[in-house]
C-alpha cells in the first residue's frame, strides 16, 4: 500500500510544471509576481510545490555553479490552513514569513534585528486590531497615551499579544537589542506603522540580506474559511508584494472565487441575482488583481495514469534502491523525449534486462494489471492522482481479502470496474448488488443494459423498463467499458465488498473541499448564497456531483426535520442538476414521514408546476405519500391536491 502524502519524487511527470514556474520566479525582470497554481483537490499542487522548494535550495546541489546560481534565492513554505485558528490571518502570514527569513544562516545580527523589528510591528498591528474589535477606539487610544493600565481587563488582553508575551512569541523577540533601547521606546514607531512604511522596510530588509528572489509557497489555502483565504491573499498583495518577490498560491480556483464572492459580492448578488455577468465580472476583476499568472494543472491522461501506477508499484515492490533509481531515471529520460510515451511493463522489463536481472513475478503481474485498467481508472477517477492512490490502496485490500478467502476466480479488470461504480455511484452499486443477489450472481438487467448500449437491437420502449438513473452519461460509459459483465458471476466480487455495502469505504470517499463549501452554502439561510451554490454545482465533475448528492442524502436521512436541506435539493432540481430528482425522491421515501415537515408535501406539487417535465418521476412519490394519510406530510399532499382542483 502507499502513504497518502505529497512527495518530492516525481511519479507524475510534474517536474515540467515545477521547472516552468521556477523559470518565472528566478527571472528578476518578471518580479514581483503572484502565481495561482490551480487544480482540483488531490491534483498534485503540493507535490509541485515540494519539488520547487527542493530545486530552489542551493544545499541540494553538488556543483559550485548550481550552488552559486541559487545562493541568493530564499524559498519559504507557508501552510495557510495551519494558521486557520489564528486571531489575525494577515498577521499570521507576515509573522511566519519574517520568522523564516530570520532563520537564514547568512543573516547578520543587524539583519536579524531588522527582522525582529518588523515582527514587532506586525504584533502591534495585531494588538491594535484586537483592541478596536473588542474594546473600541477609546481603549486603544488610552493605551497609546499610557492610560491603559487603568483598565485591568484591557491591559490583560493586550498583554497576551504584546511581542514576547505570547507562547508563540517567547524567545522570538529582538535577538540583539541595543543596550539602551527598551521595548517601550520602540513602541511608538511600531504602533504608527502603515502599509507603505512596512513595504519600504520589508524591501530594505530583502536588499540588505542580498535576497535576489524571495519565493513564498502558499499551500492548503483552499482548506481555509473564505474570510481567511481573502485575508491571506490581501496580506500578500498589500504588505509583501515588493520588488524581487514571488508568491505561488496552491488552491482550487473555484474555492478562491467562492471566497471572493462571500467576502465582497453577497450583497450585490442579493440585490441583482439575475445580473450574473456583472457578478462574474466583479469576481474576475478582483482575482486578476490578486493573481497575475493563473496556471492550471492538467488532469492525467490514460498513458500518464499507467506510468504513474507503474512507478508506484515499482517503488513499493523493488527492494533494491539502486534498481528503483535506474527505473525512475529511465522513465524520466523517456518522458523528456516523448511526452505521450507510456512507461509500463515493457519499459521496466527492459531496465531489468539491461542490469542483468529478472523482473519479479509479483511486480510483473502488477504492471500487467496497470496496463489493463489504466483507461478504466482514468475515466472513473477523472485522472486525479490522490484518488488513484486511494483507489489502489482499496484495491490491494480487496485482493488480499480474496486471497485469504481462497477466491481464486477474482479477475482484476472486473474487480476494478465494479470498484469504479462502487466509488462513484454507490446507489447504483447497491442496486446491482440486489439484482445479482436475487439472480444467482448474474442479473438480467446488466445483460439488457449492455445489449441496449452496444447494439441497435433493442427499442427505446424496452429501455423504459429500466431505472432512468442507469441511463446517465457516466453510467452509459461505465456499462460499455470492457470487460462486460453479462456472463460473469458477481457473487464473489460482492462478497469482498461487504464493507462498502454495510457502511462506507474507509479512507476512500472523502469529501473534496469544494463540495463541503457548496453544501454549507446550499443549506444557508442567505438566498443569494444558496443560488450561487446551485449555480456552482454545474461546473462540478461527475464524481463531485455524486459526492454532493450522497452527502445531502445522508444528512437528510439522519436529520429529516431539516427543511433547508430539502430546499437545497429542490434548488438543484430547478437548476437541472443531474441526479437531483432521484435524490429528492429517495430521501423523502426513506425519511421518517412522521418527522418530515408537512410543508414539503405542498412544495412537491409546487415543484411539478414549475417543472412539469419531472412529473413522471415524482408521481410514484406523490402516490406513496397519499397512501399515508396518517402522517402530516401525507395529509398536506392530499389537502393541497384538493385545493388545486
Amino acid at each position: 500500500m502507499w502513504a497518502d502524502n505529497e512527495t518530492s519524487i516525481d511519479f507524475l511527470g510534474f517536474k515540467v510544471h515545477s521547472d516552468l514556474i521556477k523559470s518565472v520566479v528566478t527571472n528578476k525582470r518578471l518580479l514581483p509576481t503572484t502565481i495561482g497554481l490551480f487544480g482540483d483537490w488531490g491534483s498534485g499542487k503540493t507535490s509541485i510545490m515540494k519539488m520547487l522548494e527542493q530545486d530552489l535550495n542551493p544545499d541540494n546541489y553538488t556543483q559550485d555553479e548550481d550552488k552559486e546560481k541559487y545562493k541568493n534565492i530564499l524559498c519559504i513554505y507557508f501552510n495557510g490552513w495551519m494558521f486557520e485558528g489564528y486571531d489575525d490571518a494577515k498577521a499570521a502570514v507576515l509573522t511566519s514569513i519574517l520568522n523564516q527569513i530570520a532563520e537564514n544562516k547568512k543573516l547578520t545580527s543587524r539583519m536579524k534585528e531588522k527582522v525582529a523589528s518588523l515582527v514587532q510591528s506586525v504584533n502591534w498591528m495585531r494588538l491594535a486590531k484586537i483592541g478596536i474589535k473588542e474594546f473600541g477606539i477609546p481603549a486603544v487610544a488610552a493605551h497609546l497615551t499610557g492610560g491603559i493600565s487603568l483598565i485591568p481587563t484591557v491591559a490583560s488582553k493586550f498583554k497576551e499579544v504584546l511581542p514576547g508575551n505570547s507562547e508563540d512569541d517567547k524567545g522570538k523577540g529582538d535577538p540583539n537589542p541595543k543596550p539602551n533601547e527598551s521595548s517601550n521606546e520602540r513602541q511608538p514607531d511600531s504602533i504608527h506603522i502603515d502599509v507603505r512604511t512596512f513595504r519600504e522596510r520589508f524591501t530594505e530588509l530583502l536588499n540588505e540580506c542580498k535576497i535576489d528572489s524571495l519565493v513564498v509557497l502558499i499551500d492548503d489555502l483552499d482548506r481555509c474559511s473564505p474570510e481567511r483565504i481573502i485575508d491571506n491573499l490581501e496580506a500578500i498583495k498589500l504588505f509583501l508584494n515588493v520588488p524581487n518577490t514571488a508568491f505561488i498560491i496552491g488552491a482550487d480556483p473555484r474555492i478562491v472565487r467562492h471566497a471572493i464572492q462571500v467576502r465582497y459580492n453577497t450583497v450585490a448578488l442579493e440585490k441583482d441575482y439575475n445580473n450574473t455577468s456583472s457578478s462574474e465580472s466583479l469576481i474576475n476583476d478582483y482575482l486578476e488583481k490578486l493573481i497575475q499568472i493563473p496556471y492550471h494543472i492538467p488532469r492525467l491522461s490514460p498513458a500518464e495514469v499507467e506510468s504513474y501506477m507503474t512507478l508506484l508499484f515499482c517503488h513499493r515492490d523493488i527492494v533494491d534502491e539502486e534498481m528503483f533509481k535506474c527505473i525512475y531515471s529511465d522513465c524520466d529520460s523517456q518522458r523528456k523525449r516523448n511526452r505521450y510515451f507510456t512507461f509500463g511493463f515493457s519499459s521496466v522489463n527492459e531496465v531489468f534486462k539491461t542490469n542483468n536481472k529478472v523482473i519479479p513475478k509479483d511486480l510483473s503481474n502488477s504492471l500487467a494489471f496497470c496496463s489493463s485498467i489504466s483507461r478504466l481508472i482514468t475515466e472513473g477517477l477523472n485522472g486525479n492522482p490522490r484518488q488513484i492512490k486511494r483507489f489502489l490502496n482499496a484495491y490491494v485490500l480487496r485482493k488480499q481479502l480474496a486471497e485469504v478467502a481462497s477466491l481464486s476466480e477474482i479477475k482484476d479488470e472486473i474487480l476494478v470496474k465494479l470498484m469504479v461504480l462502487e466509488y462513484s455511484h454507490i446507489d447504483e452499486f447497491k442496486q446491482l448488488f440486489s439484482w445479482q443477489a436475487s439472480q444467482d450472481g448474474m442479473p438480467e438487467q446488466i445483460k439488457h443494459l449492455e445489449r441496449y448500449f452496444t447494439s441497435s437491437d433493442e427499442t427505446p420502449e424496452e429501455l423504459e423498463k429500466i431505472d432512468q438513473k442507469w441511463t446517465s452519461s457516466f453510467m452509459k460509459k461505465w456499462i460499455t467499458m470492457e470487460p462486460y459483465l453479462s456472463d460473469v458471476d458477481l457473487r464473489d466480487y460482492f462478497w469482498i465488498a461487504r464493507d462498502r455495502l454495510a457502511s462506507t469505504f474507509s479512507g476512500l470517499s472523502m469529501v473534496p473541499p469544494i463540495v463541503r463549501l457548496t453544501i454549507k452554502d446550499l443549506i444557508s439561510d442567505i438566498s443569494s448564497k444558496r443560488r450561487a451554490a446551485a449555480e456552482a454545482v454545474k461546473s462540478f465533475s461527475e464524481q463531485e456531483r455524486v459526492v454532493l448528492l450522497e452527502s445531502l442524502t445522508t444528512n437528510l436521512i439522519r436529520n429529516p426535520e431539516q427543511s433547508n436541506i430539502y430546499k437545497s435539493i429542490r434548488l438543484l432540481i430547478e437548476n437541472n442538476i443531474e441526479g437531483s430528482v432521484s435524490t429528492y425522491c429517495k430521501v423523502i421515501k426513506e425519511c421518517n414521514h412522521e418527522i418530515i415537515p408537512p410543508s414539503e408535501g405542498v412544495e412537491i406539487l409546487a415543484l411539478i408546476n414549475r417543472k412539469p417535465e419531472i412529473k413522471s418521476e415524482l408521481d410514484s412519490l406523490i402516490s406513496l405519500l397519499k397512501s399515508r394519510p396518517d402522517t402530516r406530510i401525507g395529509t398536506a399532499v392530499i389537502e393541497s391536491e384538493k385545493r388545486r382542483r
